[in-house]
């Protein structure tokens, strides 16, 4: 029978999920209307500036300035690493490859990223690999290959995918695997809103410096729409998307809010079908059950999902 108590976690999972999900529609609106007029990484900053005053003004509400400084101070390079991997790599990489992919293809090598998850942990954390992970393994590899090689149909604003953009994607999967083995330390430490507003503040102020010393088209005479994505990206899929996430595990147990994690390519899916009228093959739906039954083997049954948050 259905526990009512468990509710609220299925609804603030859910919504997490979905916001996270809508990323990769509304990055599509961004490229296909505006292809030639919005630099990837400039964006990617400004989508993480909003992110960052959204993460400061929940600290400060929470009264945890000193915490955050304290952090700073005794884990800066750690901080700085996760900031440079899990902001300035997986950011730019997944905003970068939905320029040249569709938000669904982009979805599925992003979420790739418990598999390579696994992989970094077995070098970097001395973990086992026994055999049910590693035919999740071979299973999910499998998928990627025939997800690459599978021809899309695009969508409302590609005639056709690129692999350029599925490797982007994937990079960014394994960005986000580095940034889930080796952000373990500092989140059991300082707590998981905590270290993840730290990291966001060090990629904000990393991207800041890239666009100077890249010189990347710095543009402010945005269109309302545009902004509004900046807004919409940077407080909701970046901010109030992971408030959700961690206030879900009040309710429901890791494993339970780590299965929502393999909804957001679902999610993906059905907004990618009806919104940007994206064409499906055969074979890339066969890809997509191998690299979700493939990330299900991956992960043991008490631990935190790691699929992208995004």
């Amino acid at each position: 029978m259905f526990n009512t108590k468990k509710l609220p976690g299925f609804i603030l999972a859910f919504g997490a999920t979905a916001l996270w999900a809508s990323f990769y529609i509304v990055s599509r609106f961004v490229f296909g209307e505006n292809a030639e007029d919005i630099d990837p990484i400039f964006f990617s900053f400004l989508r993480f500036l909003m992110a960052a005053i959204f993460a400061i003004a929940l600290t400060i509400h929470q009264k945890k300035t000193y915490q955050l400084f304290h952090a700073v101070k005794n884990d800066f390079r750690m901080f700085l690493f996760l900031g440079l991997i899990g902001i300035v790599g997986e950011g730019i990489l997944v905003f970068w490859s939905l320029k040249y992919t569709t938000a669904t293809r982009s979805s599925l090598f992003a979420n790739t990223s418990p598999i390579f998850t696994v992989i970094i942990a077995l070098f970097a954390l001395k973990e086992k690999l026994n055999l049910r992970k590693l035919t999740g393994m071979l299973l999910g590899f499998g998928g990627v290959l025939i997800a690459i090689s599978s021809k899309s149909k695009g969508d409302l604003f590609l005639s056709s995918t690129s692999v350029i953009g599925d490797l982007l994607a994937l990079g960014s999967g394994i960005c986000w695997a580095g940034y889930t083995v080796w952000g373990i330390r500092v989140s059991k430490k300082y707590g998981s809103i905590l270290s993840t507003t730290v990291v966001i503040l060090s990629g904000t102020i990393m991207l800041f410096f890239i666009v100077i010393l890249a010189k990347c088209p710095v543009r402010w005479d945005l269109s309302l729409n545009l902004w509004l994505a900046t807004i919409y990206m940077g407080v909701f899929v970046n901010g109030l998307a992971y408030i959700c996430w961690y206030a879900a595990l009040k309710y429901l147990n890791a494993g339970e809010v780590g299965a929502f994690g393999y909804i957001s390519l679902i999610l993906t899916v059905i907004m990618s079908s009806i919104l940007l009228h994206e064409k499906f093959s055969f074979l890339f739906f066969i890809a997509i059950f191998g690299v979700l039954a493939g990330v299900y083997l991956m992960m043991e049954k008490r631990s935190i999902n790691s699929a992208k948050c995004e």
